[in-house]
């Protein structure tokens, strides 16, 4: 049973629109990059689905296509296949494509029972994400021994934009974060022009996509001796060793994320632990299964997600360690082998 084969399986209304580039990707094995013109795969509950496509883009061999140009009603083409009754749609859907059938149809969101099966990785996606993560790692020893005092963020981040970019990976999952010290204390920070010093802790948070799939991992490196950061460094190691022992199948990704931050807390720093312990990862590095203090969703076997803790001390810096797991029979198997142990270079 295919991808779509096993949408229609779970249906509970009888048509769906997928239009968000990583679901058409998921499900179809394609991708496209039509800009702000409409793209739709129309799934039924029964029979093969059909793809909406501008004439200026190539068809896929293998799917049912129905083509347009951009004279024509792409959104009055659609709407002649469409049966009455609710319509599921994808949430990712422009508001200008979805505007014209709010007066024709009910409207249903679809992101939900697409996530479902997305969630849940195959062993030929659980191996890919295994060599996008060893990739990863790879490069985050090639990083260790490239930086030197006196480089910037910026330089170093090119650097991994570069490698993420070099075969057989794809290029970058997410643009890389590099930065020192006082900027980690954003922990989205931009890489800047700030230059590499002696007693500077510096953060990369990097990933790359290998055959359609991710990597996500994040490391602190100590240039010399910093004596405010240390020991925020075994905290937020220790938060993520917790974190990775609490994940096993039948608990809730809150209990996962409780793990976490009932370390950070206990030392006295749960006020700047600020973000969710982690995130679902696939054919994106931000798949929609958040490791937080709300979240309920039991976890299952295969499901793959990080585990990166972090403490952020406005006018210091910050650390965050981050981890790749997915989940097991047994328990938990952890995807990034780089060292956790603190790192002086």
């Amino acid at each position: 049973m295919n991808r779509i084969q096993k949408l229609q399986a779970i249906m509970d209304v009888k048509q769906l629109i997928i239009s968000d580039p990583a679901m058409l990707y998921y499900y179809t094995g394609h991708r496209f990059d039509v800009g702000e013109r409409m793209i739709a795969l129309l799934v039924k509950k029964t029979g093969a689905p059909t793809l909406f496509l501008n004439k200026l883009f190539e068809a896929p061999d293998d799917l049912q296509t129905v083509q347009f140009s951009d004279s024509e009603d792409s959104i009055g083409i659609l709407g002649s296949y469409l049966e009455s009754g609710p319509l599921a749609i994808d949430g990712n859907w422009p508001a200008r494509f979805i505007i014209p059938f709010i007066t024709t149809h009910t409207l249903v969101n679809a992101s939900p029972l697409l996530e479902q099966i997305r969630t849940i990785k195959d062993a030929h996606e659980l191996a890919l994400l295994e060599t996008a993560s060893h990739h990863n790692d790879r490069i985050m020893t090639e990083m260790r021994d490239l930086i030197k005092v006196g480089m910037t963020e910026r330089e170093l981040a090119e650097i991994v934009r570069t490698k993420q970019s070099t075969a057989p990976l794809q290029g970058p999952s997410f643009e890389p974060i590099v930065i020192f010290t006082q900027n980690i204390a954003d922990p989205h920070g931009i890489p800047t022009d700030r230059v590499l010093q002696n007693g500077d802790v510096v953060l990369v948070d990097m990933g790359g996509f290998y055959e359609g799939y991710a990597s996500d991992m994040t490391r602190c490196f100590f240039v010399g001796s910093n004596k405010e950061l240390e020991p925020i460094y075994e905290i937020v190691r220790q938060a993520n060793e917790a974190a990775i022992a609490a994940v096993k199948p039948g608990v809730t990704l809150a209990s996962i994320d409780k793990a976490a931050r009932d370390v950070i807390t206990k030392a006295g720093y749960g006020e700047y632990f600020i973000h969710r312990t982690g995130h679902g990862i696939g054919t994106e590095a931000h798949e929609n299964l958040d490791v937080s203090e709300t979240n309920q969703k039991i976890v299952d076997v295969g499901m793959c997600f990080s585990i990166e803790p972090g403490i952020y001390l406005p006018g210091i810096g910050g650390i965050r360690i981050e981890d790749l797991v997915h989940v097991t029979a047994d328990g938990v198997h952890v995807m990034n082998h780089f060292r956790k142990e603190l790192t002086r270079i």
